[in-house]
């Protein structure tokens, strides 16, 4: 397994807390770093600071909003960017109708209803129905409501204005891991086939019984995934 420093990004309205469980058992013996991607309301500016807060040269993998940004950090710096893993995201960039979700749920924040959106119209499609569901929920919504309001409207900004980064990876050359959940309903597994057509040499590693919080509700496949890209 590769021992460089690893880089772990979180997804929306997510932090550290969502990669526990590969921080402190089966990457331990690696130097991980797992920037905030939070107080900047534009993915490119987020990814030159988190690029700043970096080790010269890295393993990047990143989830959802944090494959987004790492996407843009090997745009503007690939020569730093050993090997890239794209974990339940999206190239794209916002669906209009996305954005009108987006933009009314912003409204909805700023009005003081982040409990609300996030428990009621986000997290819920997030998860895979199974028995421990509920816990899980539970947790992300700690995180949602310990990072708050400015966040969220920051975040959504950014995803809104996302750039499309099909021309990024269809130039990339460094070994590529597209992880996904089978059941995901935000970032299907479509979305990663269509990334692998761009990217003939990707290895798809397909995460069974799990929705799009792949490192809560498969730890065992996901961790088993992790470790098969850093022998790529």
């Amino acid at each position: 397994m590769n021992s460089e420093p690893l880089v772990l990004l979180p997804g929306h309205m997510c932090d550290h807390r969502v990669f526990f469980d590969q921080i402190a058992t089966e990457f331990k013996e690696l130097e991980v770093f797992v920037p905030l991607i939070t107080g900047l309301d534009s993915i490119t500016e987020i990814a030159i600071r988190t690029l700043e807060a970096c080790p010269k040269h890295f393993a990047l993998a990143g989830h959802s909003m944090g494959g987004i940004v790492a996407m843009e950090m090997y745009r503007l710096a690939p020569g730093r960017v050993s090997r890239l893993a794209l974990i339940a995201t999206n190239h794209l960039a916002e669906k209009p109708a996305i954005a009108e979700i987006r933009r009314s749920r912003i409204k909805a924040v700023m009005k003081g209803c982040l409990k609300k959106v996030v428990r009621d119209e986000m997290k819920p499609s997030y998860l895979y129905e199974s028995p421990y569901k509920d816990l899980y929920l539970k947790f992300i919504m700690v995180m949602a409501m310990d990072l708050g309001p400015e966040v969220f409207v920051q975040q959504s900004k950014a995803l809104i204005n996302r750039p499309d980064q099909t021309s990024t990876i269809e130039n990339l050359k460094i070994p590529l891991a597209l992880i996904y959940g089978e059941e995901d309903k935000l970032c299907p597994p479509e979305y990663h086939y269509a990334m692998k057509d761009l990217i003939p040499h990707a290895e798809l590693f397909s995460i069974r019984e799990s929705g799009h919080m792949v490192m809560l509700e498969e730890k065992r496949q996901f961790n088993q995934a992790l470790k098969g890209w850093l022998t790529l």
